[in-house]
């Protein structure tokens, strides 16, 4: 009877392993000029997205918040898509400057936006990048590469989408976590319907 008791308390003392949960965070811009697809005729945005969120969310586990970053010329197309969807879309102006003429401002508020998330969601286990940015590593800020590295510090796993291998830059891939047969957990964004 003692024995029981002292299992039971054993069992009720263990840990309960921690769900994966994952917080996608999509420079859909990059995405969509990147992707391969070969019939315009099934192309589909929206099937694109539920196939890669199945597939993360069966192969890997819960993706607690899909976060869409748009220059808003493409939120007004899309906007009914990421709605439907149920993703949160947040806006990324092109701004005016004296030296670049105009600047893309997607890259440094994800950036942001996703340590602020980071930081704020202490059950986070995965960070996933969704891009297509093959200047990665050649640009002067590197783009996601503080995120990538505040993630890690966190102890985050890091997830990869995009719209083909070639549109990714090496250094991305590299900072990809494997998956249990030892793939990096990249996975293709493919807009079509097939």
């Amino acid at each position: 009877m003692y024995f029981n008791n002292l299992e039971g308390n054993i069992m009720m003392g263990k840990k309960k392993t921690k769900e994966n949960k994952i917080v996608m965070l999509v420079d859909f811009e990059n995405l969509l000029t990147n992707f391969e697809i070969s019939s315009p005729t099934s192309y589909s945005v929206e099937a694109g997205f539920d196939k890669v969120t199945k597939e993360i969310s069966r192969e890997v586990g819960e993706i607690t918040d899909v976060f869409i970053f748009v220059p808003p010329h493409l939120s007004s197309l899309w906007g009914e898509t990421f709605h439907k969807q149920g993703f949160f879309t947040i806006y990324c102006p092109k701004i005016k400057t004296k030296d670049e003429g105009e600047k893309d401002t997607v890259d440094s508020i994800l950036t942001e936006y996703g340590k602020r998330e980071i930081t704020k969601n202490p059950d986070l286990t995965h960070l996933c990048i969704g891009s297509g940015d093959k200047d990665f590593a050649s640009s002067g800020e590197k783009n996601f590469v503080p995120l990538v590295r505040a993630a890690i510090r966190r102890g985050l796993k890091i997830i990869v989408v995009a719209g083909s291998l070639k549109s990714l830059s090496p250094e991305l891939i590299s900072l990809a976590d494997s998956k249990p047969d030892g793939s990096k957990m990249v996975y293709l964004f493919s807009p079509t319907k097939e």
